[in-house]
């Protein structure tokens, strides 16, 4: 967390108002005739938005820097958040090759060569491993494109034994039938902890009754108060060692593993917002849940649409958000505003 004096600072130095004229915030120095520190020439665009609706101090901050990822490290670097974020999502290029293009925005992911490509990632793997807390969890969302030699340099950067999974997203959509190559319908979320000590929360997926008593193959019994409870077993020879109650089962849910079914942003959903590679709030809701708690801080330098920061925030766990690009900065300030103001 941020220290109260630090926090105080941050609000003394920008004030936020409402431009309806021209549909987006506007900041201003809390004293016009001084320049205000965080307005220079390096960093154009810090905004920091709170829950205007909550006089507690405990509110949660969301930082939204327009500038380089690169830049945005080392203001965060100059801030004293080194070491502080509990969840770094970084979510580059894939090296599709294509330049992408949406109603609301656009960003090149086009390259030289493979080896211009990596460059750029490891050059961005160094600068990030120093902003994750010692609990902390990085995650590098990425495809078939180059998923194989990104875990190679996350596995030198972060170390191999700290890699924890390879999270595979699954998605419907249109389907080809197989000529040159099946249908690609899946991106990889590679995580990385910073330490033994780094910690999962348990998520659960909802089980449906029907569906766990026919994978068991187990007659369904019921106790002297007409619960309904299958044998537990612990092991060969022990099959009837202990009760399983239904109810008990379906309440908690199933542990989630490794590949994940969310469907994609539907085209005329309305939280699309017209930005490409647009990420579903499901997805990033379940990966902010998993590896954060309440109050951890949570890091995007390309953000993009702001879908982390919306996840994150919803979720009461300070963001620090940001892009290059003024048009995904737009859409992340117009999304978060809906929620806080």
């Amino acid at each position: 967390m941020l220290n109260s004096s630090m926090n105080n600072n941050l609000h003394k130095q920008i004030k936020f108002r409402h431009d309806k004229a021209k549909g987006h915030q506007r900041y201003s120095c809390a004293k016009p005739r001084q320049k205000c520190s965080f307005v220079r020439q390096d960093f154009p665009r810090i905004r920091i938005l709170t829950n205007k609706k909550s006089s507690s101090p405990s509110h949660v901050p969301c930082i939204i820097i327009q500038n380089t990822a690169l830049d945005q490290l080392i203001w965060l670097s100059q801030k004293g958040l080194t070491g502080r974020f509990q969840l770094i999502y970084w979510d580059p290029p894939f090296f599709s090759g294509k330049q992408r293009t949406a109603i609301n925005g656009s960003f090149n992911d086009q390259w030289s060569s493979l080896q211009e490509y990596l460059n750029f990632i490891k050059e961005h793997l160094v600068q990030f491993v120093p902003f994750l807390a010692p609990t902390g969890f990085f995650v590098l969302h990425c495809d078939y494109h180059a998923s194989h030699y990104l875990k190679i340099l996350g596995d030198e950067l972060l170390g191999y034994d700290n890699f924890r999974n390879d999270i595979i997203w699954h998605y419907s959509g249109r389907r080809q039938k197989a000529v040159v190559r099946v249908n690609s319908k899946h991106d990889s979320l590679l995580i990385w902890a910073k330490s033994d000590e780094a910690r999962m929360n348990p998520i659960f997926d909802k089980w449906d009754r029907d569906y766990y008593v026919r994978m068991k193959k187990q007659p369904v019994h019921r106790d002297e108060e007409g619960r309904e409870w299958i044998w537990g077993h612990k092991g060969k020879g022990q099959s009837k060692a202990y009760r399983i109650y239904l109810e008990e089962v379906v309440a908690q849910g199933r542990a989630i593993d490794s590949v994940w079914d969310i469907p994609i942003i539907n085209t005329s959903a309305r939280e699309r917002v017209g930005y490409p590679t647009q990420k579903p709030l499901k997805l990033m809701e379940r990966v902010v849940s998993l590896l954060t708690q309440p109050g951890d801080w949570v890091l995007d330098v390309m953000a993009g649409s702001g879908t982390t920061g919306v996840a994150a925030w919803s979720l009461k766990r300070p963001v620090c958000l940001g892009d290059s690009n003024p048009e995904a900065v737009a859409i992340t300030l117009a999304r978060l505003k809906q929620l806080i103001t």
